[in-house]
């Protein structure tokens, strides 16, 4: 097995135990409502991809997708790589911008992708792109910036 196979594969399989990690007990906890599932990493490209299923629940008064957790799918995603990456578990996020291009809507899912520009001894720049799954229109585009602490 070549070594980029192997650290692939050992990617996905750290990517989806944090994502259970990431899943608490509570029922009403944000991450377990808001169902993300693993669909895709690339560890050559330094990108992973999450499934977020749109909800009724997730909807504002105009019957889309209310933007504060299409930022919270982009944070998450970013920072899922970032740990994955770096090694770092406590990885804050120290900057987001935001380009919310089309809505997200009922029925649909949106497929996160981040992909790590740098990934730096202190920092991390990740861009992030939301897609509609049904679509495949993009509907956001993210910078997010990490700061990424050593365990001591």
């Amino acid at each position: 097995m070549t070594n980029t196979l192997q650290e692939q594969i050992e990617m996905e399989e750290e990517v989806r135990e944090s994502i259970k990690k990431m899943y608490p007990s509570d029922p009403d906890h944000l991450y377990r409502k808001m169902a993300l599932e693993f669909y895709s990493c690339d560890f050559e490209k330094k990108e992973l991809t999450f499934r977020w299923p749109i909800q009724d629940w997730e909807l504002n008064h105009m019957f889309t997708m209310h933007g504060g957790l299409i930022a919270a799918a982009i944070d998450t995603t970013s920072g899922a790589l970032v740990r994955s990456l770096s090694k770092c578990r406590i990885t804050p996020t120290t900057n987001m911008n935001i380009n919310y291009l089309r809505p997200g809507e009922k029925a649909d899912a949106l497929l996160v992708r981040a992909k790590a520009d740098r990934v730096g001894k202190h920092l991390a720049n990740i861009h992030t792109e939301c897609y509609s799954e049904k679509s495949g229109k993009l509907l956001a585009t993210a910078m997010v910036n990490f700061m990424l602490i050593p365990e001591k």
